[in-house]
This record gives structure tokens, sequence and C-alpha cells, in this order.
């Protein structure tokens, strides 16, 4: 996975994902989800382009999540969804992954607040290691780091304190998910524990 500053674009999506996954439950393939989507203007958008934009994006988060967890997804608690839309948006996207892995874990960890200036020196970091961040446009990071901050919160892992710091919280999961994720998905699993699992 390479880094990409694709996910400046990205929104939270839930419902969007929630649409996609029912289709892909009826074993509707990836143009025919489109086709109705657009027919019916599921997403609520107001043009065929930005239409196109959004599910190819959704389509993408939504074809990482394993049998067990489309079926979960469509059956379960706002806690669960939560985690499993964070989920799906770092298996896609190796950025917020690297994130949530160096800063949000090392954060929770040691009982310290994450701070707006983390992301920046997360960022810096990266520019040190990637010709490719290095090139990254101030104005684009700053674009990155929102959507950071808003799938973090959206997933209650991170809670506004003041204008600069944040509290870091692990994800309440049903235990039947947390069970699963457990034995199947250490990401997903870490996501209860902020602990570092180790892939088997």
């Amino acid at each position: 996975m390479e880094y990409s500053a694709g996910f400046t674009k990205e929104k939270w999506s839930e419902n969007e994902i929630e649409v996609v996954l029912k289709h892909m439950s009826q074993g509707k393939l990836k143009k025919e989800i489109l086709d109705e989507i657009m027919e019916q203007n599921l997403f609520q958008l107001r043009s065929p382009v930005s239409i196109k934009n959004r599910f190819n994006m959704v389509y993408n988060r939504a074809a990482v999540l394993d049998g067990e967890m489309k079926k979960h997804f469509l059956n379960v608690s706002d806690y669960d969804r939560k985690a499993l839309t964070l989920y799906s948006f770092l298996q896609v996207y190796r950025i917020p992954l690297e994130f949530y892995l160096e800063v949000i874990i090392y954060k929770y960890e040691h009982q310290e607040p994450l701070y707006s200036s983390d992301f920046y020196y997360f960022f810096e970091g990266k520019a040190n290691i990637s010709e490719k961040v290095s090139n990254w446009r101030p104005e684009t990071i700053k674009r990155l780091i929102r959507s950071l901050v808003l799938f973090f919160r959206e997933a209650r892992m991170i809670e506004k304190i003041d204008r600069t710091k944040y509290t870091v919280n692990p994800i309440h999961m049903s235990q039947l998910l947390k069970t699963y994720a457990e034995k199947n998905a250490t990401l997903l699993y870490s996501f209860t524990v902020l602990e570092k699992v180790n892939e088997e």
C-alpha cells in the first residue's frame, strides 16, 4: 500500500456503506450496484459525477470487509458499525493506518492527550522517509489532517477537550464482534484495547 493523499475527499460514509453492502448481499455486481444507486439517487447527491466518485470510494471500503463483517454491519449496534466503518478506512489508506498504529496507540499506552501538533509532527516524520509525502503542499497536509480528525472523532476514538487537545479512547464493540475480530481481524480487535496486536 503506497502513501496516497486520495483520502482528502473521503467522507465518513457509514450510511453509504450500508447501501452498498445491502446490494452486495444480494449478489449484485459493482456496475449493477452503481446503476441502482444512480437511478434512485440513494446517496442523495446532486450530480452523477459526484455519485460516481463517492461510490468508487465507498465500494472500495465496503469490499475490504469480509463476509462476516458485511453481515455484522447490516445487523449491529451503533458502536460496531462505527468500528467497522473506521476499519474499512484504515484498510484502504496507508497514512491513516500508520497514524493509528504509531500515534493513537502510543498516546493511549502512555496515557497522554493527543494534540493538534501531533498530526503535523507525524507528517513531518513521513516527509523525511517518503519523497512523495515531502512533495505534498501545506494545504494538502491540512486537508489530510481534517480527514484524520473527522474519522477518529466519528468513530469516538478521539474526543475533543479544547481547541488543540483530544482524549484517546478504545472503541466499545459487542462481544460477538470482539470475539470474531480477536480470531480473524487483529486490527479491528485492537480498536477495543488500543494495543498493537500481532497479525498471525
